[in-house]
């Protein structure tokens, strides 16, 4: 009697099964899009960024332990760290060889 009312169990589940397959691969597509484009900008930031206060200190350190001079302030000698180990060494054998 009530034959036109009846759902169509299969054709209803193969519905839902296409849509949430759909719907997952639209949300993973759209994730590795953002994704893609997350890491284009932050490579355009790094490639445009300058360090220039940064690379000032360090380069002033550089030439700080890379040459002679004398402080003014305390009247104290400085020698670069490569000339002070050298010094280090040496001096270090001469003790192993004395003691030997």
């Amino acid at each position: 009697m009530a034959a036109y009312d009846d759902i169509n169990g299969k054709r209803l589940a193969l519905v839902s099964v296409i849509s949430i397959v759909v719907t997952a691969v639209t949300v993973l597509a759209v994730q590795v899009i953002y994704f893609a484009m997350a890491d284009l900008v932050d490579s355009e930031k790094i490639r445009n960024s300058a360090y220039t206060r940064s690379n000032l200190v360090l380069e002033a350190q550089s030439e700080q332990l890379t040459s002679y001079g004398v402080n003014p302030e305390n009247g104290n000698i400085t020698v670069p760290i490569s000339e002070s180990m050298k010094k280090l060494v040496r001096e270090s054998e001469n003790a192993h060889n004395e003691s030997t």
